[in-house]
Parts: structure tokens; sequence; C-alpha cells
């Protein structure tokens, strides 16, 4: 997935630890685009048609048919061509690693054409959409590597995953799990830092991933890279996978109108502009600590 995680555990054994990290490896084995036989890369090269998959996947396509929702379109599973074009079909942790989308094809399909079938537990991707697990899906490793740790018997739980970070449970802290958010123009300085108990936080930059004058996070409108003011966008929200989501969707849209948004949606936001100027969302403060 691109990033390093690492959790932080409560009353919990060794054992707890080994399957929770081999859990993260399956997911991984599943999702990256970098794999051609991931279940992933298995529905974007066989589109039109119904294709089994796992529970984790099921869960992974709900997730992405509901960010796509939320965001009115702006996280859209019809970028991934426009990827691949701005030098983005390698993998960040190992250049030996290629997106190879075998059908790509330029469509008016996305996100809410994608078929779920809960019940024979397949999914269905229409030409022209290429699902990429990418930000959602650490997020989304989080949220259930968390909930896995849970159910094995620890008492509490962080999991950090790049910039995301999902929490259940007790915490190490009377005060919940202290969470630093970093300033974008100098990562060992901290511009706020938040308590959560439970729920989901993610970070999104443009500066995160760069090819050449090229970033990651693609405006569907534009096709191209996110031209708006945000240098970075912190969002917390019910869980790690929306979180990711509509931070990125505060990246494209700009800080002011991020913010509205944010705000219509009843979550939290931090975000930092262009001026290094932050903005934070209505309900912000009750998780600043």
């Amino acid at each position: 997935m691109g990033t390093s995680f690492f959790c932080l555990l409560v009353e919990a054994d060794k054992s707890i630890c080994d399957a929770i990290y081999a859990l993260a490896i399956e997911l991984e084995s599943k999702w990256s685009r970098f794999i051609p036989d991931s279940e992933v890369m298995r529905l974007n090269n066989n589109p039109d048609s119904l294709h089994q998959v796992s529970d984790a996947t099921l869960r992974l396509v709900s997730e992405m048919k509901l960010g796509f929702e939320l965001t009115q379109g702006l996280y859209s599973g019809n970028i991934l061509g426009e990827m691949i074009d701005l030098g983005f079909a390698r993998s960040r942790s190992n250049a030996e690693n290629v997106t190879n989308w075998t059908t790509k094809a330029k469509t008016s399909a996305n996100l809410s054409d994608v078929e779920i079938d809960l019940d024979a537990k397949s999914v269905r991707v229409p030409r022209g959409v290429a699902l990429d697990a990418g930000g959602i899906g650490k997020g989304l490793a989080a949220d259930l590597m968390s909930d896995y740790a849970m159910q094995l018997g620890a008492m509490g739980v962080a999991v950090f995953a790049g910039g995301d970070v999902a929490v259940k449970g007790m915490a190490s802290g009377a005060a919940g799990w202290k969470v630093n958010i970093s300033d974008p123009a100098d990562a060992d300085r901290f511009i706020s830092s938040v308590s959560l108990s439970r729920g989901g936080l993610a970070t999104s930059s443009p500066m995160g991933w760069k090819s050449g004058s090229a970033h990651h996070i693609i405006d569907p409108r534009t096709h191209r890279s996110s031209e708006s003011d945000v240098l970075q966008a912190t969002v917390i929200s019910q869980n790690a996978a929306q979180a990711e989501v509509l931070a990125k969707m505060c990246v494209i849209l700009g800080a002011h109108e991020g913010i509205t948004r944010i705000d219509s949606l009843g979550v939290a936001a931090l975000i930092v502009d262009s001026t290094n100027q932050v903005h934070t969302s209505k309900n912000w403060e009750r998780y600043s600590c």
C-alpha cells in the first residue's frame, strides 16, 4: 500500500500482533494494483462480468461506492488511466512493480455503475472503471486490523498507516489516543494535536507523491492533478476509510469549499492552504488537545 503500518495495543499478546500483521499482508495481496493477480486487478482486467471476491474486497468496493456518493463524484473510479499517463504506474516502494491495466479504456462509467452481489460475494466492474485501493485501501486496512485485534481479545488498539489512523477500545492514556498533525512544510513540527477515543483520521497532501510537476490527487472534473490552494487536509470521521476519502475531497475542492462541505457532513477537518493559513471546521475543537 506504499506505506508503513504500526500498531499500539492495550492488553494484547504476541499472537494478536502476529495475526494483525498477517492480515495486513493478506489485504495487500488482494488489493494492490501492482500485483497482476490481486482481486482488484482481476476485476479491473475482466470488466463487465461478475467475479467472486473475498469479504474484505466486498467491503473495499462498498466503501469506494460510498465515497463516490459522499463526495458527489470527487472520489472517482475512472482516473487510473490519468494516474498511469502522469507517471504513477510504478509502485513507490518497489519500482519493479508496475500497474498493468490491460483493458484500459475511457468511458462515462464510474463507481456508481459498479455492481455488488452480496449473496454471491461477487463484483462487476464496468469497462472504463478501474478500482484503485490507494489511500482508501490503507485507511480500510487500518479499520479492519483494529477490528480484528479487538475480536482477538485486545482491550484497545490504534493502527497507524502513513497519514491514516484507526482507533478502537481502551486507549493507552485516559484522554484517548493522541495524534499529532504535522506541518506540511516541516514534518518535525506539529501544528495541532487531537485526542481520539474511536473512529478514524486521515491526512492527505498533494506533496505526498509526485511525478515531475504532477501529483497523485487527480481532479476527475479536469482529469489532471488538483490545482486547488490546499497543501494538506486532515479529516476525522467514523472510520479511517471514510476519513481518507473526505481528505482527498478537501484537497480537490480547496480550503473554503472543503470546510463548507465537511461542516455539511458533520465531521471534522483541519486544512492548511498555500499561504500556510490553517482552516478548521466547526467540529474540530471537539477533538483538539
